[in-house]
């Protein structure tokens, strides 16, 4: 007999929606729950919520790359701006569009930055006007982060709600139960115990930044040494929640070790069990099933090489017996701000702005924004320091440069690899020496703005 499907807040079988388990604006992967009802536990979530935390995180989305399916642009965040030693406060969507047709006001209110011709409609045509080329600019960006949002109200009602739809779609969930009365409460009302907390322990950060990729977002599911079901949430791989979904296993759910990862260029890695013994099982049964032969030596150790692929990820499997061996361990956790978790999430927020990763999304984004059409020629400024931008450059003058017309994963990846030796969909830090050791090379490179738009034209022509 097919089990109907209702809301899994309120047991409601009527308007059902599709809810975006994690909100649609803060991820370029989209996980659904089907069973909750439309107005009261879908559409008033954004309201209650979940706008607060999409807003706060507008720097993070920007700079990864994440824009909600529903919008044409990335979103824009508040950021003081340095021009020629003068303070500037402005919304900044992309730094190639700061000054595409905007006046910038400086914070003394004494000058203004922009296009001619905005600035005499908004000012008096006989104050003086001094003309400085836009490309020779320098310009200093400071944002303000405010981790007060890591400790809100809001984003513990998310995270609760992300961790509770998730684990109920995992295990089919339909209908409301009494097993999730209290996390229900809490996403719903605020009230009650609150079941989120924050991870402290800098190795089990350490752990998902040396396995996940940069920006994503990661959930674990166990069942830990209480019998409590448990959630973990890694969002943005800046912050990790824990949150207590059940105090007990529901009878109805089978699957209780868990592991999701959630990619900027939206892949995903995925691993489902039923317990942590069931998952061992299965590893044994698939390595019995594998044939090796005898592999080198390394350090006086013999080694054994498999002569066919496995079917499951080892990596992510050893991975996440990894962390739960940790979350099961006693370690320190909180709600409220701190010296020691606040350094941790401004360590954490520092990597995704100085680390990126080169994949489809980005490399189309960065050519829509500065190889727009009626776009003047590329010149680089020797004197102005924008290491992101610069890689981004440098690859699009080896496409250029390597006479490809068209461009497809496979060939984009071939290109990347060649040019920095690295690959494609790698985490990149780069260092100044580096940065200007590319920026030269491009510099020297004869007719290297016509490269560049060869490049980028050719990225525009990519196929799917």
């Amino acid at each position: 007999m097919t089990r109907k499907k209702a809301c899994i807040y309120c047991g409601n079988e009527n308007d059902l929606s599709e809810s975006d388990i994690i909100p649609d604006a803060l991820t370029n992967a989209r996980i659904t729950n089907k069973n909750v009802c439309r107005v009261e536990h879908n559409n008033k979530f954004s309201d209650l919520f979940e706008s607060k935390v999409i807003s706060s995180f507008a720097f993070i989305t920007n700079e990864l790359g994440i824009k909600s399916s529903k919008g044409k642009n990335y979103a824009s965040y508040d950021a003081t701006v340095k021009i020629e030693g003068i303070d500037f406060e402005t919304q900044v969507l992309s730094e190639k569009e700061l000054l595409n047709g905007r006046v910038l006001k400086s914070v003394d209110e004494k000058y203004l930055v922009g296009s001619i011709d905005r600035m005499l409609q908004i000012e008096n045509e006989s104050r003086k006007i001094e003309i400085i080329e836009t490309d020779k600019l320098v310009l200093d960006k400071t944002v303000n982060i405010n981790l007060e949002i890591y400790f809100d109200e809001a984003i513990f009602r998310m995270v609760a709600k992300i961790a509770f739809e998730w684990y109920c779609a995992k295990n089919d969930v339909s209908g409301y139960h009494e097993d999730f009365k209290d996390i229900i409460s809490f996403i719903v009302t605020g009230n009650g115990k609150n079941p989120v907390t924050i991870i402290e322990n800098k190795h089990l950060y350490d752990m998902v930044g040396e396995h996940a990729n940069l920006g994503s977002h990661c959930l674990f599911g166990l069942q830990d040494s209480n019998g409590k079901v448990n959630i973990i949430l890694s969002l943005f791989g800046v912050v990790m929640y824990r949150v207590i979904v059940a105090e007990h296993k529901p009878i109805f759910c089978q699957k209780n070790l868990l592991f999701l990862e959630l990619c900027t260029d939206s892949s995903r890695k995925e691993f489902t069990e039923i317990s942590r013994e069931h998952a061992h099982q299965g590893f044994v049964d698939n390595l019995r099933s594998q044939s090796f032969i005898p592999g080198p030596q390394i350090n006086g150790l013999k080694t054994m090489l498999l002569t066919s692929s496995a079917t499951w990820d080892v990596g992510v499997y050893i991975f996440l017996l990894g962390i739960i061996d940790c979350l099961n361990l006693n370690i320190e956790e909180t709600i409220s701000s701190n010296e020691r978790i606040n350094s941790t999430l401004i360590n954490q927020i520092l990597q995704i702005v100085q680390a990126f990763s080169i994949h489809k999304k980005s490399i189309k984004r960065f050519v829509n924004e500065y190889f727009s059409d009626g776009h003047a020629p590329i010149v680089l400024n020797p004197a102005i320091s924008n290491k992101k931008n610069t890689v981004f450059f440098y690859i699009l003058m080896a496409v250029g440069n390597s006479g490809i017309k068209t461009i497809d994963d496979q060939k984009f990846r071939q290109v990347v690899d060649s040019a920095l030796e690295i690959p494609a969909d790698s985490e990149i830090n780069i260092d100044d020496f580096l940065e200007k050791k590319l920026k030269l090379e491009i510099i020297e490179t004869p007719n290297y703005s016509e490269i560049l738009e060869y490049g980028a034209n050719t990225i525009k022509n990519w196929i799917n």
